[in-house]
C-alpha cells in the first residue's frame, strides 16, 4: 500500500527488522520484563515508541543536515549513549535492597525511555535510513513526515512489546533469587558490551 508516495510495506518491513532485531533498547526491554512485570515496563515501551517516532519526524523535517554540517555532534551522542549504557549496568550491578537482596534498578519511566533514544546510536541509524530512503520526493514534507510517524510508533509498540513479553515469559525460570542475579549480572555485561561495540563502530 502507498499513501502520499510511501510505501508502507517496505517501510514497515525495514523498520521492524531494524526493531525487532538485539540493540540496547530491546535488553533493557528484557531485563525490564524479568525485573518489574509486562504492567511496570510498559511506559518504557512507550517512551521508546514515542522517542523513536519524534527522532524519525525531526529528521524528516531536514534536522539530518545539522549532523552533515557538525559531524561532531555524531560523536558526542555516541559516547553519552555509551556512557548511558554504562551507567545502567553498573547501577543493575550495584543496587541493593534492605535485605541484603540484589535488586534492580527502577523501571524507566516514558520520559527516561525517549530521551535515550536520542543518544542510542541504533535508533539514531534506523530514523536516519528512514528519513533518507524512505521520505517520498515532491509530497508535503509535514504530511509524509506524519505517515511515517504514525507507522513508526505502531511497529516500536509492537517490537518492544514482544521483548518486553520474552522478559515476562521468563520471569519463572530465574524466580530463585540467585538466578536472578546471575540473569542480572549477564545483562549488565551485556550492556557494558553494547556499550563498548558502540564506541568502537
Amino acid at each position: 500500500m502507498t499513501i502520499l508516495g510511501i510505501s508502507y510495506l517496505a517501510l514497515g518491513l525495514y523498520y521492524w527488522t531494524m526493531s525487532v532485531t538485539p540493540g540496547p533498547n530491546n535488553v533493557m526491554l528484557t531485563l525490564s520484563g524479568v525485573n518489574f512485570g509486562f504492567n511496570r515496563t510498559l511506559p518504557h515501551i512507550l517512551g521508546i515508541a514515542s522517542g523513536c517516532a519524534v527522532q524519525t519526524f525531526l529528521l524528516c523535517l531536514g534536522l539530518g543536515f545539522i549532523f552533515h554540517e557538525f559531524p561532531v555532534i555524531q560523536q558526542v551522542l555516541k559516547w553519552a549513549g555509551a556512557a548511558y549504557l554504562i551507567y545502567l549496568a553498573l547501577k543493575l550491578v550495584g543496587a541493593k535492597v534492605a535485605s541484603g537482596v540484589q535488586a534492580p534498578p527502577r523501571p524507566l519511566s516514558l520520559f527516561d525511555a525517549a530521551s535515550f533514544q536520542f543518544i542510542n546510536p541504533k535508533a539514531w541509524v534506523k530514523a536516519t535510513t528512514t528519513a533518507t530512503i524512505f521520505m517520498p520526493e515532491g509530497t508535503p514534507i509535514l504530511a509524509s513526515g506524519l505517515a511515517i510517524f504514525s507507522l513508526c510508533t505502531l511497529v516500536n509498540i509492537a517490537s518492544s512489546s514482544l521483548w518486553a513479553g520474552f522478559g515476562v515469559g521468563i520471569r519463572k525460570v530465574l524466580s530463585n533469587p540467585k538466578m536472578l542475579r546471575a540473569f542480572n549480572l549477564s545483562m549488565a555485561a551485556l550492556l557494558i558490551g553494547t556499550a563498548v561495540y558502540v564506541v568502537l563502530s
